[in-house]
């Protein structure tokens, strides 16, 4: 699976990536005038995914805010939820109230059956340093690399909403690479994360950061355009996530 923040779409507007559905929310409140979306969220996910699985939008009442859940064609108790978020910068002129989107993420989270697994990722724009996003003392979760030490307002409130959800920042945990996730002219920063449940962490392996850059130096030469002009800023975060579901199935999903 692939997630997917600031779509830029417009309308009904989709991605089509061979071999693979979308599901997405574009930004509803869009300028008369602009000539493309903002915002935007959504999920591409592999067409053997979806075989196996029936999925559904099941909120997508705050711009921003993607919930998609898949549940086994074969057994209906195996199930997952996925969370594409994207958080407007502070100071932006798309920004939104703070505690508001925290506090709808929360209550969506707090609405879902106990135990069932899940986890939210995308761009949060907040830099949270070495911010605890857990209680000392309380909860034992594996120490986290830090390589961003710098802290925005958001990045504490940010770690606030971690541990009311008990919830953790998987970037710097069970890492294969990690990096900055935005990087341009202006500096580098990490906004973009995944977060996890505590007692899920165990599930998601293999966490690395590829910066767009590499990504373009090793496939641009085969395709048709020009890849090197539009290099985006934020990079791709990837992680394997397995599932030990009664039927065996073990589901792999990438971001």
């Amino acid at each position: 699976m692939i997630g997917i923040a600031e779509t830029h779409l417009t309308g009904n507007k989709g991605i089509e990536v061979d071999g693979y559905n979308w599901f997405g929310f574009n930004h509803k409140n869009i300028h008369v005038r602009a000539k493309t979306g903002s915002g935007g969220v959504g999920l591409l996910i592999r067409n053997d995914i979806c075989s196996q699985f029936d999925i559904e939008i099941i909120d997508n009442d705050t711009d921003g805010i993607l919930w998609v859940r898949l549940e086994d064609k074969n057994c209906l108790q195996n199930a997952f939820c996925v969370c594409v978020v994207y958080l407007p910068p502070e100071n932006s002129t798309r920004a939104v109230k703070l505690n508001e989107f925290f506090e709808t993420l929360m209550t969506k989270i707090y609405t879902l059956p106990q135990g069932s697994p899940f986890y939210l990722c995308g761009d949060w724009n907040s830099r949270c340093s070495d911010l605890s996003d857990s209680i000392a003392g309380i909860d034992s979760l594996l120490e986290r690399h830090v390589i961003d030490l710098h802290h925005n307002s958001y990045g504490s409130t940010f770690c606030d909403f971690l541990i009311d959800v008990n919830c953790c920042i998987l970037n710097g945990r069970k890492t294969v690479k990690n990096d900055f996730t935005f990087v341009s002219s202006r500096g580098s920063s990490v906004v973009d994360y995944c977060v996890v449940p505590y007692e899920m962490l165990e599930c998601l392996d293999n966490f690395k950061v590829t910066r767009t850059s590499v990504i373009i130096d090793e496939t641009c030469a085969i395709g048709k355009y020009d890849l090197t002009r539009i290099v985006p800023d934020h990079s791709f975060l990837s992680w394997d996530f397995t599932l030990n579901f009664s039927s065996g199935i073990k589901t792999n999903n990438r971001i």
